[in-house]
């Protein structure tokens, strides 16, 4: 038997994610109710558990709050959490926020829907890439021209490896996106190479 402290078991010693909350040891069960009826969609359920919640924000036994849970091609459930104070800027592991998840995915309802309730446009993933940058990556051109028509997004940004969202859509072969953002930044005088 080792004579050396054995601190793993101990929550003050579990893995600590400031953009999320308390590790997940230490998480409310109320938490895991929550994140499961926002992943399910199930906004009545929702509705009903937030009535009792006093923190929207209360982290699952994973460490995620609902809204970074939620399912996204459901506005409701984002207005449903965002209107009880779900903060739209937390961010998890690896940066993401859920306009980062959004955008990414190409749900533009949800998207417009963060916005509303003060999401971070130019919030930065772990490698500097703006939700802007997904939504370009992945191709998905209406909210690439919400994000740059409607947002005070940060068009010419350049993440960790010095990639701008338009170089994101040239790289992925994501021509109609490219097309657009090159039309679009020639008509603002404005290059994004």
């Amino acid at each position: 038997m080792s004579s050396e402290p054995r601190l793993s078991g101990c929550p003050c010693h579990a893995p600590l994610t400031l953009s999320t909350g308390p590790p997940p040891s230490m998480a409310d069960p109320l938490g895991d109710l929550i994140s499961a009826a926002a992943a399910r969609g199930e906004l009545e359920q929702l509705e009903d558990l937030l009535r009792g919640a006093p923190d929207v924000d209360v982290p699952n036994k994973f460490g995620r709050t609902a809204l970074q849970v939620m399912r996204l091609g459901n506005p409701a459930i984002a207005r449903a959490l965002l209107s009880r104070g779900a903060n739209p800027n937390l961010r998890d592991s690896t940066g993401f926020s859920v306009l980062h998840d959004a955008a990414r995915a190409g749900f533009q309802d949800t998207v417009q829907t963060l916005l509303l309730y003060q999401a971070d446009v130019n919030i930065q993933d772990n490698e500097g890439n703006l939700p802007l940058h997904l939504a370009a990556k992945e191709g998905h051109l209406p909210v690439v021209r919400f994000l740059i028509g409607h947002t005070d997004t940060k068009v010419g940004h350049r993440n960790r490896h010095g990639e701008t969202p338009c170089d994101m859509a040239r790289l992925y072969n994501r021509e109609d996106v490219f097309q657009w953002m090159q039309s679009y930044t020639r008509g603002q005088g404005a290059d994004l190479k």
